[in-house]
């Protein structure tokens, strides 16, 4: 019996430390939301430039698109990917800091899928130093006049150092 009361105290303890220890949520990127006056025209953008496909649709017509990647809907569907959300949006685009980065293997090829698709370049291709990595980074601004980044790290690299 007393091994037993000495071993109470000690999963109480170990518990109420563990609660302590960190009581903050989990928490990951869920999904990120761009606007449009014409979702469908949008979605069929970011599905051009880069690969996004639909899952799923709000509203008739379409007030909001929701993408992932995937090679199919159906992998899209199945998969983790953070979600991409085009949602119905009355005027235009007006701040360039809210803005969706992608990270994308091949620069080059990616603005000119980008540009083919309808968007703008506003920021040529150019490297800068993050980390002490050399980063290439291009700013574009999409059919509806949202602000796109899109960065290529060395192939060495799994993310920006800091």
């Amino acid at each position: 019996m007393r091994p037993m009361r000495r071993m109470i105290p000690a999963i109480v303890g170990l518990w109420a430390a563990l609660l302590v220890g960190d009581a903050r949520a989990q928490t990951t990127v869920m999904a990120v939301r761009l606007g449009a006056s014409d979702v469908v025209a949008l979605a069929k953008f970011y599905d051009a430039a880069f690969g996004l496909k639909e899952i799923d649709r709000v509203g008739t017509p379409a007030t909001e698109i929701i993408m992932r990647f995937g090679a199919t809907v159906a992998d899209a569907k199945a998969g983790a990917s953070p979600e991409f959300l085009v949602a119905k949006r009355e005027g235009a685009a007006s701040d360039t800091m809210q803005h969706a980065i992608f990270r994308v293997s091949d620069i080059a090829a990616t603005v000119a899928a980008a540009k083919a698709a309808g968007a703008k370049v506003n920021r040529e291709v150019s490297t800068v130093t993050i980390g002490g990595a050399p980063i290439k980074i291009a700013m574009l601004v999409d059919p509806q006049g949202n602000a796109l980044e899109v960065m290529e790290l060395p192939k060495t690299l799994t993310h920006l150092p800091h």
